[in-house]
């Protein structure tokens, strides 16, 4: 009887503690993965976004227009305020510069997703090698640094949905001088990945958008970067017919496998010439093809195109490039009838954005 009671009491407080963790996920103001999907408080949340590329001196303009688009998210990447220099990465100009478009961001009811690809772009353009550097000291300024306007550490931010770590790497089998080897690749997205979460537990993390997945001799093992227990997502580019056609759904199926969702890391909808016969960012016509082309993007990134191939599943959202006003490839008012597809497919508005947690 002393045993079955012990057990008994035991099977309560495992009851208790397993209802409490979950009462605590449900309340947590941050983006966490719940199953297949991304949620908030407990609610399902799906990435309706673009990138700002280029937007970082008139946050409140490109917010306005992200609202008008009906996005609920921006994702900050090449944000410094020198292209690709080394010394601009941590410096004060730029990351006030980011603090100000986070916090316009935020009182707005959007959120952002940092993508640190430029830093590695930055450690090539010095000549470092971006797989074998030490990220930990960059990733340390970044998680610890206090918003200028808002007064709160990146790490405890939770109008940051995600970070991105180096998309589009270089494939090791591809001639690049600063590439890694496929070894070396691998290693870096686990250490990094690690380091990341070990110092910011609250937010999402991911690689960032994966390329080259349809070649099987790009020397890239995604399969092993994307099943990383600190990658949350897997991260996949459209930027060409094969990219489509045969990387999402070869993301798609394996992570659903692994049960991790997939994000359509990145987009485009250009105006301008073909650059091959594969290329589906440039389309010459204008406005007419690139709306058709968002308007595929978006079935695909939601599992409900007409015709296959599909993913195995939909994604948790999508980020194109670029959110801006002008520009060949901005998704603005410069192209009504992609802006229009782009309005249709938004996102329910974010609700607002709970205080950090103490």
């Amino acid at each position: 009887m002393r045993l079955l009671a012990a057990l008994s009491w035991t099977a309560a407080a495992l009851l208790i503690l397993a209802t409490v963790s979950a009462d605590t996920r449900s309340r947590s103001p941050f983006v966490e993965v719940c199953g297949m999907s991304l949620c908030v408080s407990g609610r399902g949340f799906t990435i309706h976004g673009g990138t700002a590329y280029g937007q970082y001196d008139n946050p409140v303009a490109e917010v306005a227009l992200a609202k008008q688009a009906g996005l609920n998210v921006l994702e900050i990447v090449e944000y410094e305020t020198r292209h690709h220099e080394l010394s601009d990465a941590m410096s004060e100009a730029t990351w006030t510069r980011v603090d100000d478009f986070i916090a316009v961001a935020k009182a707005n009811g959007l959120r952002v997703i940092l993508n640190f690809s430029s830093y590695g772009q930055s450690l090539q353009a010095s000549g470092i090698k971006p797989t074998t550097a030490d990220w930990r000291p960059f990733l340390s300024f970044v998680t610890n640094r206090v918003n200028t306007k808002t007064g709160i550490q990146y790490s405890a931010e939770p109008a940051i949905a995600m970070y991105e770590l180096l998309g589009e790497i270089d494939a090791p089998n591809y001639d690049n001088a600063t590439r890694g080897t496929t070894a070396e690749t691998t290693a870096f997205f686990r250490r990094t990945l690690a380091q990341l979460k070990a110092l910011d537990p609250n937010h999402l993390v991911s690689s960032g958008g994966m390329s080259y997945i349809n070649d099987p001799d790009s020397g890239i093992d995604w399969q092993k970067i994307m099943a990383e227990v600190n990658n949350d997502a897997c991260d996949v580019e459209i930027n060409s017919l094969p990219d489509r056609n045969i990387s999402v759904p070869s993301v798609s199926s394996y992570c659903r496998g692994i049960g991790k969702p997939w994000f359509l890391a990145a987009w485009s909808a250009c105006q301008g010439p073909k650059t091959g016969p594969h290329d589906i960012d440039h389309w010459p016509a204008g406005d007419p093809d690139m709306a058709t082309h968002a308007l595929d993007m978006y079935q695909v990134e939601r599992n409900a195109h007409p015709a296959g191939p599909a993913p195995a599943v939909a994604a948790v959202g999508s980020d194109f490039w670029n959110l801006a006003a002008t520009g060949t490839c901005a998704l603005g008012p410069a192209y009504p009838q992609t802006f229009a597809v782009v309005e249709r497919y938004a996102a329910k508005p974010a609700p607002p954005i709970p205080a950090p947690r103490k």
